[in-house]
């Protein structure tokens, strides 16, 4: 491999929200918070060191290769014709979507989501003033699936504005396919719902698996979506918050353009983001991200291959994209709620209780960040057997 997945930084020194929050133990190992312990593609640092050299931060314009950089990524990985005009972005992607659910949504309305659902849409939701409406996932032959007749159903009763569609899923790591994102768009077409994307996690990919943006699921998606993509997941710049919003649709690009414009952030950009940025969607970190994907995709499999051979009580789901694997624990004999608090007290591991972080669906259930250097996942994995080990012994 040209890339060392296997060594890192001490992120109990670098302030790591996954490693360092208040109260850990001295040997807490971070597996929560969704960022990767890994250091970045070389070519982010190259970007950024002419930027820093010069030592000076004015008001700084998206530049004519940021562009051609986006409308080229869009292009080369999805067949996906963007143009220039349906561009901008905000520093956050969770801000991107309490953005849009305010312009395009009023206060009382309802919005549609796939749950379980992370913690923080559901308050960009009600800090909207609105009401989530819950699609709840099904495990079908281990995996989840949409629930589609009540995903219709709860159209055509509440009524709502908005779905919010979090595509690859998080928690549970699905993949939609075409046909689903087909049909998910036909429903919301015919029924006048907008759809808010949520992308984030759309950038590693296993086996076959194809992530498909809803702008290029076909024409009824480009007109009623707003799609919104970030890189911070899949090449770790979480630090340099850049969130590319597209809107194809005239009118709907007309409404989030004028809040671009009360909010300024149309003005000036972070000279930093958009060095970064325009390196990775010019292909230069291609081959990183391809290297990356199978260290992961080892990770995860020694996780299920550890959990089978020592016969540990959980149920994983398999994600298909993505590095955070869904545990069903509620047959663990560690009870269904504060889970966390288990794994913190007994193995010092720091991961994210399903229920706190994703709702009533996720009780019993906890989701583990796999994006930690081999040797950290293997004495994590030997924590969580002891921890069992000795629960049993009781």
């Amino acid at each position: 491999m040209r890339y060392d997945f296997d060594t890192t930084l001490n992120h109990r020194e670098n302030h790591s929200y996954r490693w360092d929050m208040p109260g850990m133990p001295e040997d807490v190992i971070g597996m929560g918070t969704a960022d990767l312990d890994f250091s970045c593609a070389p070519c982010i640092r190259e970007a950024l060191v002419p930027v820093a050299q010069e030592n000076c931060y004015n008001y700084r314009q998206h530049t004519k290769e940021y562009y051609q950089a986006v409308i080229g990524w869009y292009q080369r990985n999805y067949g996906l014709e963007v143009e220039k005009e349906w561009l901008s972005n905000v520093p956050s992607t969770i801000g991107a979507v309490r953005m849009a659910l305010g312009i395009f949504a009023k206060p009382g309305d309802g919005i549609l989501v796939q749950t379980p659902v992370f913690g923080p849409l559901t308050w960009a939701v009600e800090g909207a003033g609105q009401r989530l409406i819950a699609n709840p996932m099904k495990p079908v032959n281990g995996r989840y699936e949409i629930d589609f007749q009540d995903f219709e159903a709860k159209i055509k009763e509440h009524h709502p504005s908005m779905y919010l569609l979090v595509n690859p899923h998080n928690p549970t790591g699905r993949v939609y396919t075409r046909e689903e994102l087909e049909r998910l768009v036909d429903i919301c077409y015919a029924n006048h719902v907008r759809i808010i994307s949520d992308e984030v996690h759309g950038l590693v990919l296993y086996g076959n698996r194809k992530h498909i943006p809803i702008l290029g699921v076909n024409q009824k998606a480009k007109s009623i979506s707003i799609q919104i993509v970030s890189l911070s997941k899949g090449f770790n710049i979480m630090s340099l918050p850049h969130a590319i919003i597209t809107v194809a649709e005239p009118e709907m690009r007309k409404a989030w353009m004028s809040q671009i414009q009360a909010y300024s952030f149309g003005y000036a950009v972070n000279s930093f983001a958009i060095a970064a940025v325009t390196s990775i969607m010019k292909g230069q970190a291609d081959g990183w991200m391809e290297e990356l994907t199978a260290y992961l995709r080892k990770n995860l499999q020694e996780i299920l291959d550890f959990i089978e051979a020592h016969h540990l009580p959980f149920i994983p789901y398999v994600p298909e994209g993505s590095f955070l694997l869904w545990l069903d624990c509620r047959n663990a004999g560690i009870g269904t709620r504060h889970l966390d608090r288990f794994f913190m007290e007994k193995a010092h591991i720091h991961l994210d209780d399903g229920e706190e972080n994703f709702g009533p669906e996720g009780e019993g259930f906890v989701r583990i960040n796999f994006a930690v250097t081999n040797q950290v996942l293997k004495e994590a994995l030997e924590r969580i057997r002891a921890a069992f080990h000795e629960a049993q012994a009781i």
